[in-house]
């Protein structure tokens, strides 16, 4: 597997695997409003940018 670039994007599961959390957890997050909001959809599918979620995690990702 390769490591992603900044501009490329990851589905749910690699956003929350990016962000050490289970699929369920990341999905309540951004129900709260706690995660970004998703760069792009394609049809039903929602993706993040890597960079999008790795600035997210660089300012203490929940925590803020």
């Amino acid at each position: 597997m390769t490591e992603a670039t900044k501009t490329d994007y990851l589905t749910r599961a690699e956003a929350a695997a990016r962000c050490r959390v289970p699929l369920p957890t990341f999905d309540k997050l951004r129900r709260e409003g706690l995660i970004p909001q998703p760069d792009a959809e394609v049809g039903k599918h929602k993706l993040w940018r890597a960079d999008t979620i790795e600035e997210f995690l660089e300012v203490g990702g929940t925590r803020r």
